[in-house]
């Protein structure tokens, strides 16, 4: 059996989706193509912040009075807002202004915010700045200044989506990955499960640290690894934690998270990358959440630390492997 590849742009990163399918017409391809890019421009509608037309930067503009949302939207904020209370703050769709100050939004930045400035928006940023009305299909912010961005749940939920319309239409054993956030389901062309590769944190070229088999699960990973830069000599990473409004300064290179929700998967693996390797390793384990650090101890050298669910969860899953 054969597996059909459709992979472009969306969101500010890309899509890869494969589907185990005997028929590689032109037609079937391009066919399903055009419902996959429909599920992420659906998406990328909704969600964008590049986007002035999108319904988030809508929303952001608008003022405190309750916003009538979409059921997508309103989905992932609710669920945001979830792992936000999970995690004490690590999580929060409302950071977008720390992240900025700090250089890492649209327009970069140039010089470290001085203490003041970030208790300034420290105290009108925080995810209690949100109220979701799930009944009444509504959104509203506590001060007009707040705004959201989904960029760390609404890969995830992409990944979720396309696999859905997949499944409705006829195709249950399929592979979606969006922006490096992976929904598997079923098996592979070769009636196997899927093998998703974890990459190395290595700021230079890309290599694999792991290999794990995944079937009807979701895997995402976050790290600091790509997106930092160094100022005075310092490390800064564009992970902020929402409740110092500083970039966090932890030695963990990255965390992986497997869950049936590729969206929960994307969220979890932010925040337990804000918490680090003690807190987020301890929540995890508490909260039976299989995650998989990867803690820097020197220049390329790795600890791992693995939750006891992921350890069950790929023993008893053949087919896992180191890469060396």
């Amino acid at each position: 059996v054969d597996e059909l590849l459709i992979s472009g742009p969306t969101m500010g990163t890309t899509f890869n989706v494969k589907v185990v399918t005997d028929d590689q017409s032109e037609g079937f391809r391009e066919d399903l193509e055009e419902k996959v890019r429909e599920v992420v421009d659906s998406i990328d509608d909704r969600m964008s912040t590049y986007r002035p037309d999108s319904e988030i930067e809508t929303f952001n503009r608008g003022g405190t009075e309750p916003f009538l949302a979409s059921r997508e939207l309103l989905a992932v904020v609710e669920e945001a807002q979830r792992v936000s209370r999970l995690t004490g703050g690590a999580f929060d769709i409302t950071v977008g202004p720390l992240v900025d100050i700090w250089g890492f939004g649209p327009s970069g930045a140039t010089e470290t915010p001085d203490d003041e400035t970030l208790r300034d928006l420290v105290a009108v940023t925080g995810f209690e700045q949100l109220e979701v009305d799930v009944e009444r299909g509504t959104l509203r912010k506590v001060r007009e200044s707040c705004r959201i961005d989904l960029s760390a749940i609404a890969k995830g939920f992409a990944a979720d989506r396309v696999s859905e319309a997949l499944t409705l239409r006829g195709f249950p054993n399929h592979m979606v990955e969006v922006g490096g956030e992976v929904c598997a389901r079923g098996f592979n062309g070769s009636w196997q499960p899927w093998r998703i590769g974890i990459e190395r944190p290595t700021a230079g070229g890309r290599s694999v640290q792991l290999v794990i088999p995944l079937a009807d699960l979701s895997l995402a990973t976050s790290g600091d690894y790509r997106n930092f830069f160094e100022r005075d000599g310092v490390r800064i990473s564009h992970t902020i934690d929402p409740r110092t409004g500083r970039p966090i300064s932890h030695n963990l290179a990255s965390v992986s998270v497997i869950h049936a929700s590729c969206m929960t998967a994307d969220a979890l693996a932010t925040a337990l990358g804000v918490l680090g390797p003690e807190a987020g390793f301890d929540l995890a384990e508490q909260q039976d959440i299989p995650a998989y650090f990867l803690v820097r101890v020197a220049d390329n050298v790795f600890e791992e630390k693995e939750t006891g669910v992921w350890s069950a969860l790929i023993e008893n899953s053949p087919g896992a492997e180191s890469v060396d």
